[in-house]
């Protein structure tokens, strides 16, 4: 292939990330750099082990672009999780989604141990801003 990029960022399909996202493809200098994989729930297919979709086009990405890493986006307020309303609290919906993102970190990384994969959470809030932080 005679083009290539350093990196595959997953994220779910909500159209309120996009302005986030692009912010955060400017800032991580990103924007001519990775392949976009964009399915509802993002990393929760992995988790939950029917992430078949998502680890082919994983698969595709390294194989035809040779990505050296993966970057997942889950957020919150996420309607493939059911929203914030299925959650008792703020709190324990983020650690549903940290779980999640360790998760699929741990199938990606079984398939693929040379990929590097960060791990980022995409909060929404009340007014509609979101903000993407990176997950330890």
């Amino acid at each position: 292939m005679s083009h290539t990029c350093s990196a595959a960022f997953v994220r779910c399909m909500d159209f309120r990330l996009t302005p986030a996202v692009e912010d955060f493809f400017r800032t991580h200098e990103l924007s001519e750099d990775a392949d976009v994989i964009s399915l509802a729930g993002a990393a929760k297919g992995l988790a939950d082990g029917k992430g078949s979709f998502l680890e082919s086009q994983i698969d595709l990405s390294k194989r035809l672009h040779e990505i050296k890493k993966v970057i997942l986006v889950n957020h919150t307020d996420c309607g493939a999780y059911g929203g914030h309303a299925a959650f008792a609290s703020s709190e324990e919906e983020q650690v549903k989604h940290v779980s999640d993102l360790h998760t699929a970190k741990e199938q990606i990384q079984s398939s693929h141990p040379e990929l590097e994969v960060e791990l980022w959470l995409a909060y929404i809030e009340e007014n509609g801003n979101v903000h993407i932080e990176e997950v330890a």
